[in-house]
């Protein structure tokens, strides 16, 4: 059962159990540099944090905030949404050397959900689910 989620810059979700979240955000984050690789970076557990909090939720022990697995790409800057889509593009071309096929699987789903996006395509045309969620109107992530 899914408890990680990434909602792209269209609405669509990509949604995969914890571990696979963590995988799929560490990859896409090498594939950036500065505040926005830090800010995402931040977004996942630590040395000494609790990895699992029930329902994909994990403890950053430093200030005890709970942290769940999920982003919405549409809260970042219009910039960053499109650096995370690049970004998410480099790493499935990067993954094809990994050996490890669950985040290649991973990837190349993410990817192929990035490219809908990037064309226009409906959000439903892919996406692990059924409804595109409205955005909060939140502003996450640096450069706000």
């Amino acid at each position: 059962m899914a408890s990680g989620f990434i909602i792209l810059s269209d609405g669509r979700c990509f949604a995969r159990r914890w571990w696979a979240y963590d995988q799929v955000l560490r990859a896409v984050s090498a594939e950036l540099d500065g505040a926005l690789q830090e800010w995402l970076l931040s977004l996942l557990p630590g040395t000494g944090d609790e990895v699992e909090l029930g329902y994909g939720a994990w403890l950053r022990k430093s200030d005890k905030e709970i942290v769940r697995r999920f982003l919405d790409v549409r809260e970042l800057t219009n910039e960053n949404q499109r650096r995370f889509h690049d970004a998410a593009k480099r790493a499935n071309r990067t993954s094809r050397s990994n050996s490890d096929l669950a985040l290649k699987e991973c990837l190349s789903d993410l990817a192929d959900m990035v490219d809908r996006a990037d064309k226009g395509e409906s959000p439903l045309s892919l996406s692990d689910w059924t409804v595109v969620e409205p955005p909060t109107g939140k502003c996450l992530g640096p450069d706000w």
